[in-house]
């Protein structure tokens, strides 16, 4: 403690602004990356702090470096944000490793990645001095994964499901009609109906079944399995 004193009464107020600015970038960082890694997520405290600090430090060298040349010799201009812009584009690299396509056509990772980038966003506006530009958009960044959740229940209840896949298992041929009479009450178009037997003259049902009133996915299961003679429901949406 005594060594970081010394060292700090030695700065001058360059190096000290310098600090405060890397030393926010490490806060927020860990921040960002503390709420991933409580998700278990592969992107975690570390990996935001090297981003927010290392961003950061470009930042303030990009800017600092400017300003040395600039009063080294008029005849030197240089952009003191050119290094730092770099910075989203070389970190996209980071954020493109952690999205995965998985076999059933979906898209997982999206928002680690968007985390990776927000970490270098957060350190190029500690490093630039923007200190309350970085504080609000961390904790705008909490906010929207803390509230995403109960956002994404709410539209599940209210949203109609449209198009779904629906296979189903029946014990009994009479079954069939028992299930065109329901869904047709219901108002719901089918397409694309495929029937066919399989073992223990059980009969296996697949179609594409256009959703009108406003259900949700356990709703429709529900619907499904009460339909005389079905043993089996497999829905996909």
């Amino acid at each position: 403690m005594d060594i970081i004193l010394q060292l700090l009464n030695g700065m001058g107020p360059l190096h000290l602004a310098t600090v405060c600015k890397i030393t926010a970038a490490f806060v927020l960082g860990g921040i960002i990356g503390l709420e991933r890694e409580s998700k278990g997520k592969p992107v975690g405290v570390k990996t935001c702090v090297i981003i927010a600090v290392a961003s950061s430090v470009l930042t303030v060298v990009s800017i600092q470096s400017a300003e040395y040349y600039a009063g080294i010799s008029d005849n030197i201009r240089s952009d003191p944000i050119r290094l730092a812009a770099q910075i989203i584009s070389g970190v996209g690299f980071l954020g493109a490793g952690v999205i995965l396509h998985r076999r059933d056509d979906a898209i997982s990772g999206l928002t680690t990645a968007a985390i990776v980038w927000a970490s270098a966003g957060v350190g190029i506006a500690c490093g630039a001095s923007f200190y309350l530009h970085a504080l609000l958009a961390t904790a705008l960044f909490m906010l929207v994964i803390k509230l995403s959740p109960h956002i994404a229940l709410l539209q599940a209840r209210r949203q109609q499901l449209g198009r779904v896949k629906v296979r189903l298992i029946l014990d009994e041929k009479e079954g069939l009609s028992s299930l065109m009479n329901r869904l047709h009450e219901r108002k719901n178009l089918i397409d694309a109906m495929t029937i066919r037997d399989i073992k223990k003259n059980k009969i296996e049902v697949n179609f594409k079944l256009t959703v009108k009133n406003r259900t949700t996915l356990y709703e429709l299961y529900s619907m499904l399995r009460t339909i005389d003679h079905v043993c089996s429901v497999a829905l996909e949406h």
